[in-house]
This record gives structure tokens, C-alpha cells and sequence, in this order.
């Protein structure tokens, strides 16, 4: 077996900009259950890179991402100055999802100010259109939003749509189980009620093909998780899923202005963990670690749904032997993404020189496991072209020495492959590109 990209493009762009000023990065992409040709993507969209003002651009294809189409603005409430950190989800009726963190107007060198809560998007028409913002929480703590649909027909939970965010380092909650029409918390909890206390960053919901739904987080140099069997009624406390990880961060990386630079590199990054639970109770973590002093992917697999894992407490390299990488590249950005036939691929970013190109260019590579998480042995580098992260780069806040790429990328999965959505450099503006590559 191998991996393969497919399409007469390996590369196709879905992003077409005339303006250097209209920079896209960080992004997230979902496949519509009912239609796996069907899917829709959202990145950031700048119109002010200098002085890091932005809102969120929504994309949609139907033809299993050959083709793609831009939907029309999205409508901002009253004040804001725009809306950030986009994820997007389905319901089981056909509905598209991105959740959204508006924040208000800000003032040069930085157009983000204070944040305003977590609003949600709903498209009806596949991703082509999308109504006005529902507020659904407000707080000037919340921060870095991830959701996520169930998506299997036979879960008993089929069609809820889960979000979960930092309300400063708390880990808040929002669920619809009505296609929209309304959203609570856990049980018969508001919106937003804390599911864990104090050490929250960046939470990533994922549901497995039975409905039970993981939500996970990164915690200083620990990954923890919180477990619902019953559609978010309840909650189970938090768990280590690996412990003793080394994050990027400062030290021993430089941080000019306050988020860590890889060597070599301007751009920001930062340590997310990712998640996906498959078939048959196996549930996989990652997250990109400086432990041996370069970044790597590591991970961490459990067969039984978060009660038993593979390897040591502080995870596993994901690629060893013929696939790992070379001591001049740093990989980070890691995305994991399951089919529903139980193929499991994670894909991330790869910085470094490359042959006939030049230094310090990224390459997106994604991994692929056939054995339920326990290897990850099959290894493509998606783009035929490298992109250098200096090109077009929006600074980060506004500050000369930080640029942005974004803090993640999209990686979706469906019974028709991998789709990994990445930011992209090669037309010489930022644009949004995809692939989808399968596992034959």
C-alpha cells in the first residue's frame, strides 16, 4: 500500500486573490456526512496585513474538492471589527457550521481588540451562502474555538454539532442537538459552563463512529481530555492522555514578542494538540515537540476509547526508520484526521531547506495508519511545490519581527480521502490550496 494525491492537479488552488493585501492562512475544512463530495472550508482573510486586520472567508465544493467557490462576506455584528480562529462542522441534516471568535475594532499597529465571545455561522445550501451570526456566548476570555459534527448515521447522537474554547484557561462547551435552531451546554447547562478548570488551551472536539465525543487540550507539557457517551449530558473528568511533552515555546525557542519562532524562521508557532476517534474505540492524539531539540510530531494512540494507550506516557515519535524525517527539518502543525473505514492520517507542516528550491520553505506532508494508530508507516509530501513562509506574510499583531502563517491548518476525511487545506505561497500572495490523497 501507499499514498497517493490524486487528481490531474495534485495541488489545487481555492483561493484566487488580485491583491497582496488579501493574505489567507489558518483554516479548517469538514465533509458534509450526507455528501462526501461536499465540503466546505474557512480561513482567515486579510485586508489589512501590516496591521493584522482580518475577518473569515468561507469556502465550498461539491465535486470532492476539484472545483471550489468563495461565498459572499460574512456578516459581521454590530461593532465588531472582525472574527477569527474559524472552525467548521455539520449537522446530520445537511447544514454547514463555522464558529467564529468576534472581537472588536482595535487601532493600528494591531486591528484586534478586546474579544467579544464565540458566534456561530449556519449555511443551508452546502457552504454557499451563510446567514447572519448567532451569538451563542460572551465573555472577553474565550479564545481558540474547535467543533465538530457527529457524523455517523448509527450513532444515536447523529447530527449534534459540539464546539469547545478557552474562556480564559477554562475549558467551555456548546452543543446543538436541533440542527441550530438552539445551543446549551452540558446537560441542561447554559452555554459556555466550564468542563474543566484552570488549564485549557486550544480544545479540539472529535466523535467517534459510535457518537462518543472527546474534547482535547494542551496543559503546560501534559494532553488531557474530557469523554461523553451520552451526547454531552455528561462528562467524565479530565484525563493525562501524555505526559512529560515538550511544547514550543520560549525557551528554548525565541519569542521577540511573545510567541516562539522556529530557527531559521519570523513566523509564530505554538504547540495545539490534535485529535480523531475512529472505529472500534481508538481515539489518537498529537502534537508537534521540541523534546530532541528540533520540532517533531509525536503522538499517542489508545485502543480502548481513553482507558488503556499504546507506548510511554509521553507519546511516540509518528514517523521512525525510512519515513523520518531529516535532522534539518522541523514538523509542526500536525492535523489528524479518521475515515469512516478507519484509516487515520495526519498531516502537518515541514520547514526547512529543500534541495532546488532554497532554505527554510515549507512542504505539507501528511502520514497515514492502516493499523489503527499503532504506525504510522505510509509518508507523502502533498505539495508539488515548496512555498516559503517569508512571502506575503501578514506580522503578527502588527510586530516587525513576528509574521503569520496561522496557528493550524484544515485536514478533513471522508469514505473518498484525505483533504488537507493549507495556506500557500507560490503565486506570490497567500491563498488557500487543498489535495485530496488517499491510501490504495
Amino acid at each position: 500500500m501507499s499514498l497517493v494525491v490524486l487528481g490531474a492537479s495534485a495541488n489545487i488552488q481555492v483561493s484566487v486573490d488580485s491583491s497582496p493585501f488579501w493574505d489567507r492562512s489558518e483554516s479548517s475544512i469538514a465533509a458534509n456526512p450526507l455528501n462526501s463530495l461536499n465540503l466546505v472550508g474557512a480561513s482567515k482573510r486579510f485586508f489589512d496585513p501590516p496591521d493584522y486586520g482580518f475577518v473569515l472567508a468561507a469556502y465550498a465544493t461539491f465535486d470532492g474538492g476539484s472545483t471550489w467557490s468563495e461565498a459572499p462576506p460574512l456578516q459581521l455584528g454590530a461593532g465588531w471589527g472582525g472574527i477569527s480562529d474559524p472552525a467548521v462542522a455539520w449537522d446530520g441534516a445537511g447544514n454547514a457550521y463555522l464558529v467564529a471568535l468576534p472581537f472588536n475594532p482595535g487601532t493600528p499597529p494591531d486591528l484586534t481588540g478586546p474579544l467579544v465571545g464565540i458566534a456561530v455561522y449556519q449555511s443551508t445550501d452546502g457552504g454557499n451562502t451563510w446567514g447572519a451570526p448567532n451569538l451563542i456566548h460572551t465573555s472577553s476570555g474565550d479564545d481558540k474555538q474547535g467543533a465538530a459534527g457527529d457524523w455517523n448515521s448509527a450513532s444515536p447522537f447523529f447530527g449534534n454539532v459540539y464546539a469547545a474554547w478557552d474562556d480564559g484557561s477554562n475549558l467551555a462547551f456548546a452543543r446543538t442537538t436541533d440542527n441550530g435552531a438552539t445551543w446549551i451546554g452540558v446537560g441542561a447547562q447554559p452555554v459556555g459552563t466550564p468542563l474543566a478548570l484552570g488549564d485549557s488551551f486550544a480544545p479540539e472536539p472529535t466523535v467517534a463512529d459510535d457518537g462518543t465525543l472527546y474534547i482535547v487540550w494542551t496543559a503546560g507539557s501534559d494532553i488531557k481530555f474530557v469523554k461523553s457517551t451520552d451526547g454531552g449530558d455528561s462528562f467524565s473528568a479530565p484525563v493525562v492522555a501524555a505526559t512529560g511533552i515538550t511544547p514550543l515555546s520560549s525557551p528554548p525557542l525565541p519569542a521577540p514578542d511573545g510567541f516562539p519562532e522556529l530557527p531559521g524562521a519570523k513566523f509564530r508557532v505554538v504547540t495545539i494538540a490534535s485529535a480523531c476517534a475512529g472505529t472500534g474505540g481508538v481515539f489518537t492524539v498529537a502534537w508537534a515537540d521540541y523534546r530532541e531539540g528540533v520540532s517533531r510530531v509525536y503522538y499517542r494512540t489508545s485502543t480502548g476509547g481513553g482507558t488503556n494507550w499504546l507506548g510511554g506516557p509521553s507519546g511516540q515519535p509518528l514517523l521512525t526508520g525510512a519515513v523520518a524525517s531529516l535532522p534539518t527539518q522541523h514538523d509542526f502543525h500536525p492535523q489528524l484526521a479518521c475515515t469512516p473505514s478507519g484509516q487515520i492520517a495526519c498531516c502537518f507542516y515541514e520547514l526547512g531547506p529543500v534541495v532546488g528550491y532554497g532554505p527554510s520553505l515549507i512542504n505539507v506532508v501528511i502520514a497515514a495508519s492502516i493499523d489503527g494508530g499503532g504506525s504510522f508507516p505510509y509518508r507523502l509530501t502533498v505539495t508539488d511545490l515548496p512555498w516559503d513562509p517569508a512571502v506575503d506574510a501578514p506580522l503578527s499583531h502588527g510586530r516587525p519581527t513576528t509574521t503569520f502563517i496561522g496557528d493550524y491548518f484544515g485536514l478533513a476525511a471522508s469514505d473518498v480521502g484525505f483533504f488537507p487545506f493549507w495556506t500557500d505561497t507560490r503565486t506570490g500572495i497567500q491563498e488557500m490550496f487543498t489535495a485530496r490523497a488517499t491510501v490504495s
